[in-house]
């Protein structure tokens, strides 16, 4: 077996089909209210203009700044945006209301018109990622640089006018915003410079007042200091070798400058290079590292020294004491010599700051100007029209393809749910199947809707100024405008050859019908045979010759059943065809049967044939006629019909009568009659069909599909004895169109005209085509 699942759809599209006449008439509805919603409502047309941001017209290098390398579209974006708020302020769209007139109600402008004209107007400003994107055949792209507003309204010159009248104001707007700006960039330049100049002349005299302090010890003078210094210590040098050999009294040698080749004279020699060093390296230098290192041992020999002989003071020599002095002072000099040179160069470095602030500054405050002087001149940075505002052609609101999207998919969607929620609201039987699960261990028998007994039975079929007749009244009284409660008589029918009106009162016995008996006669006319005779529907027959066996089965089942009242809940559900057919189909079938119309309320039964003026029903229980005189044959043989032979008030009190029980055993111990159908009225309405189906041996209740309610029909099946239930009947049935669909009983079916068992095909021995050798 397959494993392979199906979608079912043709239980939903059943549901559409049943009821379809409801299901395209929304559709029609629904589709005429979208055409008519595009007619009526108001259109609207869109104009647009395009503007674009325009940048100087003179080149930057020209009036003596230096060029860039692409234009400046600094937060250009955002600057439309903020023109555009200011474009859209409520005294510019007040001046546009009054010069063009817009949102005019009762001679001045409405009061939201400020409110309708903003949601009317749409400005579009380009994205950066957006103009990266590829565009496709739905999206306009603008350029970068530029911006489109658009105005919808509903007369096209005004929508192209107000669209040319905002391109204006963005315009002037953008041009008053450039030269606010310039303005403010010149006068903030302008006191950044007269800052910067103040600092700049502060800077240069702190400059000047160093130098003058620190001179001698500046930079610049330090290689004279060294020569100098190296000069001094050549000169005491020579004049203490002089003195070298010279002693005191105690044979000391004299202590006035370091010896050399000494520690002393080492240390000063090494101190004097240190200096020197410095003043050219850094203290991370190697060689200043290693002179610190070599002047720290010999400070500490030098040390150690002197402990151990203390010098003697030296004797009062005032040229080697003024040398050693103004070797003192270079050294001095040439050791702050680095501070100095650190301290001018600070300020000296915030000078060159300024400077170059200065210089920029210099250089913005004359781009400005001359932005301003090309501003004026009407050659700067401005926006213009880039496309102006057409006028429109068709209407851009309503949206078709929306309005008329939308309306389909709203019909659509009323229109299935309409169908569905008719179905699934609906309690009435539409199958056997549903009668069986809703009453169990029940027979249910379909009979199909016939498309011809349908329109005569709902519609009468009745040919315009001949009047409806009826048998004349046991027991009612009928005034001319019916008005009475018992002025109920039976409707027309036809007949089953040519379906002609009034057949039945040939003997002209019959009385016409006036007033409300009339009128309700129109409205439930009597329905045909269409089981038997010329006027029979093979489909019909051959679902009432099913009904037929199906009961001579139960009756034989059940102590030969012979009497069989046929009862609904209510009027209208084919009771009485049902009845006169289901006599018909025994009576063909080789059954004599009786067929009775009990319903001397409202009789239908004596239309169906044409028969003459008798008591019938109504005479037998009164006691005016006897049974054989009640019987009328009929033309379809075997069939015999006991009219109601009139109309009263008083049925229940004749049907419980012994009389009634009298014409039972009658018909029970009568030969002639294998089966006798009784035809009854609703049994929910009146009593009737209770008291008969006691005296019967079978009851069938008759519903019509989609119509009858469910608990109607439960409560009718609840009066009735369920041992002598033979079944329910559901007439007026028709199967789904799926299940037509696929048995393919039509036309050209199996069983159709021209399938293998029809009128045309070659196997019957009606068709000329057929072959003589399979001919009966």
């Amino acid at each position: 077996m397959s494993n392979q699942t199906f979608i079912n759809v043709g239980p939903y599209w059943d549901i559409i089909h049943r009821h379809r006449t409801i299901f395209f008439s929304t559709l029609v509805a629904g589709l005429a209210m979208t055409a008519l919603a595009l007619f009526m409502i108001h259109k609207e047309y869109t104009s647009s203009v395009v503007l674009e941001v325009w940048h100087a017209d003179v080149q930057q290098n020209l009036i003596g700044a230096e060029p860039e390398a692409a234009p400046a579209n600094t937060h250009l974006e955002s600057r439309l945006e903020a023109l555009s708020e200011e474009t859209i302020t409520h005294e510019h769209l007040s001046e546009l209301i009054a010069k063009h007139g817009l949102y005019i109600r009762a001679g001045k402008p409405a009061p939201g018109a400020i409110g309708e004209m903003t949601d009317a107007i749409s400005i579009t400003i380009p994205e950066t990622v957006l103009q990266s994107k590829t565009p496709n055949r739905w999206q306009k792209l603008l350029p970068p640089d530029a911006v489109a507003i658009a105005f919808q309204y509903r007369d096209p010159a005004q929508a192209q006018a107000v669209a040319n009248d905002l391109g204006n104001i963005m315009i002037d707007e953008y041009r008053k915003e450039l030269e606010r700006h310039n303005a403010e960039t010149i006068k903030l330049l302008s006191s950044e410079l007269d800052e910067t100049k103040g600092k700049l002349a502060e800077t240069q005299s702190q400059i000047k007042v160093l130098k003058e302090k620190y001179r001698g010890s500046l930079p610049q003078d330090l290689s004279d200091d060294v020569k100098a210094l190296e000069a001094l210590q050549s000169q005491l040098e020579r004049t203490v070798q002089s003195t070298d050999n010279k002693s005191d009294a105690s044979g000391n040698a004299l202590p006035d400058s370091p010896k050399p080749n000494t520690p002393e004279g080492s240390l000063a020699a090494l101190q004097t290079r240190l200096v020197a060093l410095k003043a050219q390296y850094s203290d991370q230098y190697p060689e200043v590292i290693e002179t610190k290192e070599q002047i720290a041992i010999l400070e500490k020999e030098v040390a150690q020294h002197s402990q151990q002989a203390p010098d003697a003071p030296p004797p009062h020599d005032s040229a080697n004491s003024m040398i050693q002095q103004r070797i003192a002072q270079y050294q001095k000099a040439i050791a702050e010599t680095p501070a100095h040179e650190e301290a001018i160069a600070a300020v000296s470095r915030d000078f060159a700051i300024l400077s170059n602030r200065y210089n920029d500054l210099s250089n913005l405050f004359f781009e400005a100007r001359a932005d301003q002087a090309v501003l004026e001149r009407g050659q700067g940075e401005r926006l213009q029209v880039l496309q102006p505002a057409g006028l429109p052609g068709s209407p851009t609101y309503p949206n078709k393809i929306a309005v008329i999207g939308g309306g389909v998919a709203i019909t659509l969607a009323i229109a299935l749910a309409i169908p569905f929620g008719m179905f699934f609201t609906d309690t009435s039987f539409k199958d056997a199947e549903d009668i069986k699960a809703e009453f169990a261990d029940v027979d249910a028998i379909a009979i199909s809707r016939v498309p011809d007994v349908e329109g005569l039975h709902l519609n009468g079929a009745l040919k315009p100024g001949e009047p409806l007749l009826a048998l004349p009244g046991n027991g009612a009284t009928i005034d001319s405008n019916g008005t009475g409660a018992e002025a109920f008589g039976n409707g027309a029918s036809t007949n089953g050859d040519n379906g002609s009106i009034g057949q039945n009162g040939s003997n002209g016995n019959l009385q016409p019908l006036t007033g409300r008996a009339a009128r309700f006669a129109e409205r439930y006319p009597a329905p045909p045979v269409v089981a038997a005779g010329n006027g029979m529907i093979s489909g019909a027959a051959d679902e009432f010759q099913l009904l037929a066996f199906k009961l001579r089965s139960w009756a034989a089942q059940h102590g030969n059943a012979k009497v069989f009242v046929v009862a609904s809940a209510v009027g209208g559900e084919g009771k009485s065809f049902v009845a006169l057919n289901l006599a018909a189909a025994l009576a063909v079938s080789g059954s004599g049967t009786l067929l009775i119309d009990a319903d001397i309320r409202a009789p239908f039964q004596h239309y169906a044939f044409p028969v003459p003026k008798v008591d019938g029903l109504l005479g037998l229980l009164q006691g005016t006629t006897d049974f054989a005189g009640t019987v009328l044959p009929t033309p379809v043989p075997g069939l015999s019909l006991m009219p109601s032979g009139g109309t009263s008030n008083r049925a229940p009190e004749y049907l419980a009568s012994t009389k009634m029980d009298q014409l039972m055993n009658i018909v029970r111990g009568s030969d002639a009659f294998q089966y006798v159908i009784i035809d009854t009225p609703p049994a929910l309405l009146v009593p009737d069909a209770q008291i008969l189906a006691r005296a019967a041996d079978g009851t069938i209740i008759v519903t019509a599909a989609d119509s009858t309610a469910r608990a109607a029909t439960t409560k009718t099946f609840l009066m009735f004895d369920p041992q002598n239930l033979f079944g329910v009947v559901l007439n007026r049935f028709k199967p789904s169109f799926s299940t037509a669909r696929n048995e393919r009983y039509g036309r050209y079916g199996r069983y159709g005209r021209y399938g293998r068992y029809g009128k045309y095909s070659k196997y019957s021995k009606y068709s000329k085509y057929a072959d003589p050798d399979l001919r009966e």
